[in-house]
C-alpha cells in the first residue's frame, strides 16, 4: 500500500535483552534521536551484509512481552567503512553504555573486535510515517535480528490508535535507573516519582559503594533524586567526592504520602542498620 517493494527492504528487529536499554528504546526513538541513531548505525558483520544489499530499512522496537512495535522506515544515505575507534569516539556511545546499559556498543569491546567497520547513516522516510509507533507484530522465530522483509514471517497483531513510544513507568520495585537518566526522565516517570516517598538506595557503580537516603519533602523521590544529580558531584557530605553519572538509584521501601518525616527517617535508619551502610558504606550517620 505504501508503494515499497519488500525485496528492497531490510528489517531491524531490536530484540536486545539488555536492561535498561530494552525498556527505554522506545523513549530513545522518540526523545533522544542522537542516541537512537548512533545505536542503529553499527551492526554485526552478518547484519551489515544484509543491510548493504538493500536501499531501505524498517525498524521495530521491543514492546510488550513477545511483541515488537514498528518504529519507522529509513533510507540508507551512506554505508561507510571507518576506523572503529573513530566511530566510538562519538560521546553518544559512552552515554548508551553508561546510562542505558548498552554493553554491546561499548568502545573498548568493539575496538578489540575489529579495527574498521561499516557505519550506516539512516534517513527517515515518509512512507508509513502515520503508522510509526502503532503497528504491533509478534517477535519472529529465530535469532537473526536483521532480515529481508520478504522473510520476516510476522503478521500484524494490532494497529494502535495512538503511538506508544514512551514506555510506562516501571513498578516501584523495578524502578532502577542510572544517574544520567535522572537528568532526562520521561514525563510520566517523573510524575510517578513525584508521587512516591520512602527510603532509597544509591550504588556508585564504579566501586559498589552504597548510600541509603529518604525522601519525604517537596516532590518526594523526584525532588531528592534530582538534587543528587544536579551538579558534577554529589550533594551530601558522603557523596561530595563522587560523580553522580555513576550513581544507580533504586527504591528500598515506599511509605504512605501522609507518613511523617520522623517516621520516614526512622525507616531510613533501620535500612542503614540492615545494610551496614554506616560501617561498610557511605552513610556517616
Amino acid at each position: 500500500m505504501a508503494g515499497l517493494d519488500p525485496s528492497d527492504v531490510s528489517v531491524i528487529l531490536h530484540t536486545t535483552n539488555l536492561r535498561p536499554l530494552r525498556r527505554m528504546l522506545q523513549y530513545l526513538a522518540a526523545e533522544r534521536r542522537d542516541l537512537f541513531d548512533a545505536y542503529q548505525a553499527v551492526h554485526s558483520d552478518q547484519a551489515t551484509s544484509t543491510l548493504r544489499g538493500r536501499e531501505l530499512v524498517a525498524t521495530f522496537l521491543p514492546f510488550e512481552e513477545g511483541r515488537l512495535l514498528f518504529e519507522g522506515v529509513y533510507g540508507i544515505a551512506a554505508a561507510e567503512e571507518r576506523p572503529t575507534a573513530e566511530i566510538y569516539a562519538n560521546p553518544a556511545y559512552r552515554e548508551l553504555e553508561e546510562v542505558f546499559g548498552a554493553t554491546d556498543t561499548g568502545p573498548d569491546r568493539n575496538v578489540a573486535l575489529r579495527d574498521r567497520q561499516v557505519h550506516f547513516t539512516l534517513e527517515p522516510r515518509d512512507e508509513l510515517a502515520d503508522l510509526r509507533g502503532r503497528i504491533v507484530i509478534p517477535v519472529p522465530v529465530g535469532r537473526t535480528y536483521v532480515r529481508i522483509a520478504t522473510r520476516l514471517e510476522a503478521h500484524v497483531l494490532t494497529i494502535l490508535e495512538t503511538p506508544a513510544f514512551v514506555p510506562p513507568p516501571p513498578a516501584w520495585d523495578e524502578f532502577v535507573i542510572a544517574g544520567g537518566l535522572m537528568r532526562s526522565l520521561p514525563r510520566d516517570w517523573s510524575e510517578r516519582l513525584r508521587q512516591w516517598r520512602g527510603v532509597y538506595l544509591i550504588v556508585d557503580e564504579t566501586d559498589g559503594a552504597r548510600y541509603v537516603g529518604s525522601a519525604y519533602g517537596a516532590d518526594n523521590l523526584l525532588g531528592r533524586w534530582s538534587d543528587h544529580v544536579r551538579g558534577e558531584r554529589g550533594v551530601t557530605v558522603e557523596l561530595a567526592a563522587r560523580d553522580p553519572a555513576n550513581f544507580r538509584f533504586s527504591i528500598l521501601q515506599l511509605v504512605s504520602p501522609t507518613e511523617t518525616a520522623e517516621s520516614v527517617i526512622a525507616l531510613e535508619n533501620n535500612w542503614k542498620l540492615r545494610l551496614h551502610t554506616r560501617d561498610h558504606g557511605l552513610n556517616q550517620r
